[in-house]
């Protein structure tokens, strides 16, 4: 081989005629196998594939050194993970590529353009060129010589949405799809949950993306083109979050990135799997639900991690590997291994552990299949709200509880969000919320009760304000008195009808609400109580609302409030599970490390700020981020979040360090985004670049 870019001729479609190849980038690995002999030894190479405009994405392609061809998987992420092979070819990202590509794959991963290695830029998530990009990778790779013809895609979290935009399209090579961590609904699910802003959305991700995105591509991938490709990225590109505070409601912009309207045209089959400790349970299972295509799932315990993957907390852990191997086995091979007279669905039940900040190696529960989903055999269980009590039957007179919104309520309720990179701020007891919500507990339980499905509150409530939230927790309380939060979900009311069109409450009204909660299988143990606890905040997962006013929840008489519970009757048949490979706890030693997660009250001021730090990656690729978010319960329309992000990338050629500064922040009127770029090479100043929008509030 020369030293020379060797030019490959393709097939020559409407897609893609060349993709270049640089000798230096092509590896050849005879890695040992993991777990059983396979005859594959595996090569490496990465290639840039020209998309119909011209712009060219950089792909790595892992695959059987032996000739012929092989069926092919496809991943694809913006988050700058095709790097040369690491020096333990076995921890290359995510855990399925080598174990795939040694049983006769060839898995095929590209950055998004705009990010990582690829060329083009980005202005905005799950945009038309991102799309369209993908639906083309799909038949790039199926008219490749390596490739049989059959294309499957694997991926997690932005890789997964991404399958469900490919999906809906049927590009003809797609056979089969494994979503992992994914919303089907990119509003209600990741950046406006129940009508307010997530909070996350800016004191992590958007601060994250922001030093990412214009990071230069890697010259030991790209060659000599990277000063190049990296100029078009910072003349172009632009923050992400731009596009999330300009649009609070529901509409085009959402939902054309999203699976909810278009479940049905969904062919290819699909497996989703997800965790309860995970933001998306509730939209994997849903959308398990409503698709028509042939389908399989898999929820565990864990947070936004692959069961496999050494950090996979909480626990246990389960190699998902074998899992997914036989699921492509059958759809891109061909092999009738039976995968698809199994159960469709199996689950983790979970069960009580107590409440810490940081989530558990491992939790309590068991394995379970199930012939369906929802589960048919569940009975509908109605407790009423009663006087701090939950009732079996609801009480004759009305009756109505008040208490007044305080902008800083949530101080126990950890961080829902909807990434991977801080394993702490999971909730923590609950009795520390108590002054500043209404409560509901039941006696104590009997006998055990799971409930397995996704609860909802019906709620009848009123405010003073023609703006209202109402945040709800399930809580579990121990016999010792320790409240562990279950389950949760909030609702904007004046979204009750329409997250596209928000209607204002009249101030004294009674309006009835249904808030549902997050998809849960949990057993509530004999002893123990159950409590439901209702707010009118939960400033670490969402945007406060911004009129004050005093709140009520309506009970008894015409304005019964319940939650119902979806229970699975005692010793009701049960599948045993299919054989699943558990792995030992997760190493606390690889988990991600936090400077900071502090929340601070100021007791003269009447605020509440919750800090956020965390340092990841290693002496030639480090990401710092830090956010402060103060919220005022004396002024609930003014709060501020800012964020920076501090990214250092050296190489042979460069030094580069990117500093990104964001605020956000809301007054009664508007809220307020600015992002500032500062971009350093070898010490001197190199780009500079100031955005900023205003956008009227939307009664949010």
């Amino acid at each position: 081989m020369t030293t020379e870019a060797l030019e490959c001729q393709l097939p020559n479609t409407s897609r893609c005629t060349r993709v270049t190849i640089h000798p230096s980038l092509v590896a050849s690995y005879h890695q040992p196998p993991m777990t059983a002999p396979f005859e594959n030894q595996v090569r490496i190479e990465y290639v840039r594939v020209p998309m119909r405009d011209g712009v060219e994405l950089c792909a790595k392609i892992t695959r059987p050194e032996a000739a012929g061809s092989f069926p092919a998987i496809m991943e694809y992420n913006p988050y700058r993970r095709l790097r040369k092979p690491l020096p333990d070819y076995g921890d290359e990202y995510p855990p399925s590529v080598p174990y795939l590509a040694e049983r006769g794959y060839a898995v095929v991963q590209f950055d998004v353009r705009g990010t990582g290695n690829s060329g083009g830029f980005t202005t905005d998530i799950y945009n038309d060129e991102e799309r369209q990009d993908a639906y083309d990778m799909v038949g790039w790779i199926a008219d490749q010589p390596w490739c049989s013809g059959n294309v499957g895609m694997i991926g997690k979290s932005y890789s997964a949405v991404v399958q469900w935009q490919v999906a809906v399209e049927n590009p003809p090579a797609l056979k089969a799809i494994i979503v992992r961590s994914a919303n089907d609904d990119v509003y209600t699910e990741w950046v406006y949950p129940g009508g307010c802003l997530r909070p996350y959305m800016f004191d992590s991700y958007s601060a994250n993306m922001n030093t990412w995105n214009l990071a230069p591509p890697d010259p030991d991938v790209v060659g000599e083109q990277w000063e190049t490709l990296w100029q078009e990225r910072l003349e172009n590109s632009a923050p992400w979050g731009i596009g999330y505070i300009s649009n609070p409601l529901q509409g085009p912009y959402w939902q054309d990135r999203s699976l909810s309207a278009d479940y049905g045209r969904v062919k290819c089959a699909v497996m989703v799997v997800g965790g309860w400790s995970d933001c998306y349970p509730t939209a994997l299972l849903r959308a398990f639900e409503k698709l028509q295509c042939p389908k399989k799932a898999l929820v565990g315990p864990w947070g936004h991690w692959y069961g496999e993957e050494p950090v996979a907390v909480p626990g246990p852990r389960v190699d998902t590997r074998p899992i997914y191997h036989r699921w492509f086995d059958h759809w891109l091979k061909d092999i009738d291994n039976g995968v698809m007279d199994e159960p469709p669905v199996t689950l983790f039940v979970r069960r009580y552990s107590p409440p810490a900040a940081r989530m558990a190696l491992e939790e309590p529960g068991e394995w379970r299949s199930e012939n369906e989903w929802p589960l048919a055999r569940r009975q509908d269980r109605l407790l009423y709200l009663g006087e701090a009590s939950l009732d079996e039957s609801a009480g004759d007179a009305d009756d109505r509880d008040e208490f007044p919104y305080l902008a800083g309520s949530g101080i126990s309720s950890g961080i829902h969000w909807g990434g991977g990179i801080m394993p702490w701020g999971t909730p923590i007891d609950q009795r520390l919320d108590d002054a500043n919500c209404v409560a509901y507990t039941s006696a104590p339980l009997e006998e055990d009760i799971e409930v397995t499905g996704t609860p909802i509150a019906k709620l009848y409530v009123s405010s003073t304000a023609r703006v209202a939230y109402f945040r709800v927790k399930l809580i579990d309380v121990a016999p010792d008195g320790t409240a562990k939060l279950v389950r949760y979900g909030g609702l904007n009311a004046t979204h009750r009808q329409s997250h596209a069109q928000p209607e204002p409450l009249v101030p004294g009204d009674v309006y009835e609400l249904d808030v549902p909660l997050k998809t849960m299988s949990y057993v509530f143990e004999r002893g123990h109580r159950l409590r439901v606890s209702i707010a009118g905040a939960d400033f670490q997962n969402a945007w406060p609302v911004g009129e004050p006013g005093v709140h009520s929840i309506h009970r008894g008489g015409d304005h019964a409030s319940h939650i119902v519970l979806p229970v699975i009757p005692r010793q009701s048949p049960a599948v045993p599970p299919s054989s699943l490979q558990q792995l030992s706890p997760a190493d606390p030693e690889k988990l991600p490390k936090s400077t900071e997660y502090s929340i601070t009250q100021d007791m003269a001021e009447q605020t509440a700020t919750l800090r956020l730090g965390v340092e990841t990656g290693d002496a030639n690729n480090r990401l710092q981020l830090k956010s402060a978010f103060t919220v005022d319960n004396r002024s609930p329309a003014t709060a501020v979040l800012e964020a920076a992000g501090h990214c250092r990338i050296r190489r042979a050629e460069f030094d580069v360090e990117i500093h990104s500064e964001e605020q956000t922040r809301s007054d009664a009127e508007s809220f307020h985004h600015t992002v500032q770029v500062r971009i350093t090479r070898d010490g001197k100043l190199y780009f500079e670049k100031d955005w900023s929008v205003v956008i009227p509030r939307e009664l949010n």
